[in-house]
């Protein structure tokens, strides 16, 4: 599922609007069945930044391989520093992408505002659609660790390589492969004891997830920019 396939349902959906279509939407779950998730897509990152000067051809660049953040990336994370202020003090749990641009948000984020005993997990299947582009595989864990370690637990990750990524080589992953991966992410989630979560991930995956799998509104199934954070009730 592609940027330009979830932009151009932006516009048939405001295109409705404008011509009066309803509008309104409604979802009731239970409460005591709920979790309340904060999904995060990563801040700008190098590739981000190539791409819009250059095209998304940089994207099969080996330089950008498990591409960092840039300095503007950093600046979107001091600016969600502000929700993350307000909601941090409820944090149970914070999950992310391995790939260090999700890493890296969460961490400067979140880091200063979530409790000290808070559980800090980076899951596989959060990742980005992988294959193809060296940008969206990761490091191996025994380099993530390296770095990020002292925060975040690794315990989940199967692999140290990035095999899963090196598996698809040049063949892009497909739309069936990540909603394979998202019902993978609803099993993990589910019997956990926490309720209030964040996860900080990438946009094709929270594309995918918001389009092809969960029920929700307009606004949840539009694309993510960077550093965006939207929150909502989850029954899984």
């Amino acid at each position: 599922m592609s940027e330009q396939w979830a932009r151009q349902k932006e516009a048939e959906r405001a295109k409705q609007i404008e011509d009066g279509s309803p509008i309104w939407e409604a979802c009731a779950v239970l409460v005591s069945k709920a979790k309340v998730v904060h999904f995060v897509r990563h801040a700008q990152a190098t590739h981000n930044e190539a791409a819009a000067e250059k095209g998304r051809s940089v994207y099969t660049d080996p330089a950008f391989h498990d591409a960092r953040l840039t300095d503007f990336g950093k600046q979107q994370c001091e600016t969600l520093k502000d929700d993350a202020s307000s909601i941090g003090p409820q944090v149970e749990l914070v999950l992310t992408s391995p790939c260090t641009r999700a890493t890296e948000t969460a961490l400067l984020s979140f880091q200063d505002h979530v409790p000290d005993v808070v559980k800090w997990y980076a899951l596989e299947c959060l990742r980005e659609k992988s294959g193809q582009h060296p940008c969206d595989n990761r490091r191996s864990v025994s380099e993530l660790k390296s770095d990020f370690g002292h925060t975040i637990d690794y315990g989940f990750m199967k692999d140290d390589e990035d095999v899963y990524g090196e598996t698809l080589g040049e063949n892009r992953e497909t739309d069936e492969m990540i909603i394979a991966r998202a019902h993978e992410f609803f099993a993990w989630i589910k019997d956990r004891p926490e309720t209030n979560i964040v996860v900080v991930t990438h946009s094709a995956f929270l594309s995918v997830l918001f389009n092809q799998i969960v029920k929700c509104s307009f606004d949840m199934s539009k694309w993510f920019e960077n550093c965006e954070m939207r929150t909502v009730h989850f029954t899984v």
